[in-house]
């Protein structure tokens, strides 16, 4: 008996030392990043809340122009950025044991402060001087936000709230102008995304506040204001330069693109500007040296049009295909429509983004023939309200592409990007997962799934690029039929003391490789889909 009384508290220590390693077995994982970005030029200290083993931990960013360092703090980052830093910036954090998922980090040109409870009170407001960026949190339910701002008569004042659609914040978000007596003069909701926008020019000079709530990104069965840690958001209030969006809304790969610049209070001399060739990036990233509003384009080599003012479906715009189009629906009952020509048996596929970008353009997409029968028409493209139409010509001859609202409204941001190109054979290549760990002397198999879209039936060579040293890669093959049609598995293998890293995973298809897609993933919670996925090596044990 003395004995088992001896021995249970043994056995509960190496217990509780199992669990001890167990637990530090887990890689870090990040939940949210608080303040969710930064100021060009600035050092800004971050805390990351989350689950984290061991720390310091080790950190990544996507591209240059941040450098982030752990401190001896746990879950505190000292994030350093560039004087010409701009946009959303993606972070891992990372240890032996594996890495987060990317997270955002947003960088702005306007001050930023942090929003300072308690601030409910309409009548006991923050006071915000000039334009700033405010970092807060919705922390509790029933929470409401409000910034006292100082306006004279006629000036427009902008408000972007950023939480939902680039944070990940489970929050549907408020934007309100109002009184201290609580009068609303204007409201938002759902303007980007389940994120609020709006603007407001002052009736006379005076001071203003500017308040946000939110409702919880998935509905419940609770009737009030809703709030919690996660809850993060980044509030921009200014007076200053806006940049809303371009035309054109892209940028091509080989040659300057003129710019022609939209939003608010921008000064006449800056209305346009050139953006470089866009080379073998995947994006560019637009915005102005002394205001707020980024724009991300993404980079064509299709040519660019720009809808003409008399653009109508009694004038239709000529174009030729491919062709990448932006454009807008300038006002209510408004509608923009493209002449284009097309072959007999060669499908032709169009597709309108306006949602996915931002803006509240409710697009209907209608084809007709060059007599204005209808040919094809859509509205939604599955739960997505940006629609897509693919269409096989009964004829040679002329067609038209019609773009309006729904509901028959427009306005200055009614903009979208309609893509018209001759329907190919294509693929596309997609991760479930992010992150993976690869163990010395065994093989790392990661699932990676084959979409074969319009009819592709060739043969796809998948293999991984990139990689951190000491990994390799075999190449695998999906074939039209069979197993590997939808998916195959690829190998890496890694040597002892091998480098943690990103790399990609890349599908090649055609003479030439003429065909060349780069698998992407979504990280979980968030609206992004990246291609960088990470590789850890596991420790010998």
């Amino acid at each position: 008996m003395r004995r088992s009384l001896l021995l249970c508290p043994i056995f509960a220590i190496l217990g509780a030392a199992i669990l001890a390693s167990a637990a530090l077995a887990a890689p870090p994982k990040v939940d949210y990043l608080f303040p969710a970005g930064g100021q060009q030029g600035q050092t800004v200290t971050v805390t990351a809340s989350g689950t984290f083993g061991a720390w310091p931990v080790k950190t990544w960013v996507d591209r240059e122009g941040l450098t982030v360092e752990a401190t001896e703090k746990k879950g505190e980052l000292k994030v350093t950025i560039a004087p010409t830093a701009a946009g959303v910036y993606w972070l891992r954090l990372y240890d032996v044991e594996g890495a987060s998922s990317p997270r955002p980090f947003v960088v702005g040109a306007l001050p930023e402060v942090n929003d300072a409870e308690p601030n409910d009170d309409p009548q006991k407001p923050q006071t915000l001087e000039g334009s700033v960026t405010v970092n807060g949190k919705l922390s509790k339910r029933g929470d409401v936000d409000s910034y006292a701002v100082q306006l004279k008569e006629g000036q427009t004042l902008v408000a972007s709230l950023m939480a939902n659609e680039v944070l990940g914040s489970p929050m549907d978000g408020v934007l309100q102008v109002c009184n201290a007596r609580g009068d609303v003069f204007a409201q938002n909701d759902d303007e980007r995304g389940l994120d609020s926008f709006l603007t407001f020019t002052a009736p006379r000079d005076g001071a203003y506040l500017v308040r946000t709530f939110a409702f919880p990104a998935t509905p419940d069965s609770s009737i009030s204001f809703a709030g919690a840690e996660t809850y993060v958001y980044r509030l921009t209030i200014t007076t200053g330069p806006y940049l809303d969006y371009t035309f054109p809304l892209a940028a091509h790969a080989d040659e300057s693109t003129e710019l022609r610049l939209f939003g608010w209070n921008i000064p006449s001399e800056l209305t346009t500007m050139p953006a470089p060739p866009g080379g073998e990036q995947e994006s560019l990233v637009i915005s102005l040296s002394e205001g707020a509003g980024v724009v991300e384009l993404p980079v064509q080599r299709r040519p660019l049009i720009v809808a003409t003012d008399e653009n109508s479906d009694k004038a239709p715009q000529i174009v030729a295909l491919p062709a990448v189009i932006s454009g807008r629906i300038e006002s209510p009952r408004d509608q923009d429509a493209f002449r284009f020509p097309a072959v007999k048996g060669q499908k032709v596929s169009l597709r309108v983004e306006s949602r996915s970008l931002g803006f509240p353009l409710d697009p209907l997409l209608i084809v007709t023939d060059s007599e204005g029968k209808v040919l094809a028409e859509a509205d939604d493209a599955g739960n997505q309200r940006d629609p897509t139409v693919s269409f096989a010509p009964p004829a040679d001859g002329e067609y038209v592409a019609i773009v309006r609202d729904v509901h028959h409204h427009g306005g200055p941001r009614y903009a979208y990007r309609l893509t018209i190109e001759p329907e190919t054979p294509d693929f596309r290549l997609t991760l479930a997962a992010d992150a993976f760990v690869a163990t010395p002397g065994q093989s790392l198999e990661i699932p990676v799934t084959v979409e074969r879209r319009n009819g592709f039936k060739g043969e796809v060579e998948v293999t991984a690029e990139g990689l951190p040293s000491g990994l390799t890669a075999s190449t695998v093959k999906s074939l039209p039929e069979g197993e590997t049609a939808k998916e195959v598995k690829l190998v890496l293998s890694a040597e002892a003391g091998a480098s943690a890293g990103p790399f990609v995973i890349v599908g090649k298809s055609g003479d030439g490789d003429s065909l060349r897609r780069v698998a992407t993933f979504a990280p979980s919670g968030l609206n992004a889909k990246h291609t960088q996925a990470w590789v850890t090596v596991a420790e010998a044990k």
